[in-house]
């Protein structure tokens, strides 16, 4: 019953902006290391007629796709508001070491983005299949496609499941997080 009601709690209360402070550090982490990854699966894939010969200045776009995968997920871990806040530090912390005038214009293309991303969680099942969806689009992979499904104008479903499969290792981990830590808002 005192567990219950955390009494005995042995999680580690964070504070909503450190929490983001840690979340957008190890993201970008991951991304940078695990980018490399993504373009040598892409370049080198079975399953295009072409390569698309992405280059490590490619990672602008892939880094934007994994946030807002990741963004769109803090709706399932948190209530509302909290979510609204956290997201708020997240985009601060993402954006800090831009001066103010480039910090507000950044934040504003990552909204239009964001736009784009509400409408290919419609289309597809979860923030994964989006953001595989996304990186099909962007990095115009359908004109690498063999002539069937680039007139299709949809992604080789083995591609695009390997792909979503890949992109799983980008997701941020909120059950083990909340499993050792309490946020503060």
């Amino acid at each position: 019953m005192i567990k219950f009601l955390g009494l005995l709690s042995k999680k580690k209360k964070v504070k909503a902006e450190l929490a983001a402070t840690i979340y957008v550090n190890l993201l970008n982490n991951v991304i940078e290391v695990g980018f490399v990854e993504i373009k040598d699966f892409i370049n080198n894939n079975n399953n295009l007629e072409d390569n698309p010969n992405l280059t490590n200045l490619d990672i602008d776009w892939f880094k934007n796709i994994v946030f807002l995968g990741n963004i769109k997920n803090l709706n399932i871990f948190f209530e509302e508001n909290d979510s609204s806040d956290l997201r708020g530090y997240i985009l601060d912390e993402m954006y800090k070491e831009l001066s103010k005038s480039d910090q507000h214009l950044a934040i504003e293309r990552f909204l239009d983005y964001e736009n784009y991303f509400d409408e290919l969680l419609i289309e597809n099942e979860d923030s994964i299949g989006a953001m595989a969806y996304g990186i099909f689009e962007k990095y115009n992979i359908n004109e690498f496609q063999g002539d069937l499904f680039k007139r299709k104008n949809k992604p080789n479903p083995i591609f695009y499941n390997e792909l979503k499969n890949l992109l799983t290792h980008f997701i941020w981990n909120w059950d083990d997080y909340l499993e050792k830590n309490k946020l503060s808002f």
